[in-house]
């Protein structure tokens, strides 16, 4: 009895020692770019991504969809712009 009992115990911690590795594939596409206040033009061309998550990574939350809005200024020439970029994200883990 014992002999199985020990066999169990080894059995589930080796399968519980065992994770699948995950990934997480994300398609981005600008939806929309404005600088200084000016609506430009934007590539509708998505761009996609693939991420290996790694054990310590918790997997779903690490892979999100929606969108992002990213503002920053630069200086070009002399002059200050005034950047602000939405871009959609669809992510899945696989």
């Amino acid at each position: 009895m014992k002999k199985i009992v020990f066999i169990a115990v080894v059995a589930m911690v080796s399968l519980a020692s065992c994770s699948k590795d995950r990934t997480c594939t994300c398609t981005s596409t600008t939806s929309s770019l404005t600088v200084n206040g000016v609506t430009q033009t934007v590539d509708p061309t998505p761009t996609t991504t693939v991420t290996k998550l790694t054990k310590v990574s918790k997997g779903a939350a690490d892979c999100n969809s929606g969108d992002e809005t990213i503002t920053g200024n630069y200086t070009s020439g002399g002059s200050t712009f005034n950047v602000v970029q939405v871009t959609k994200n669809d992510c899945k883990l696989d």
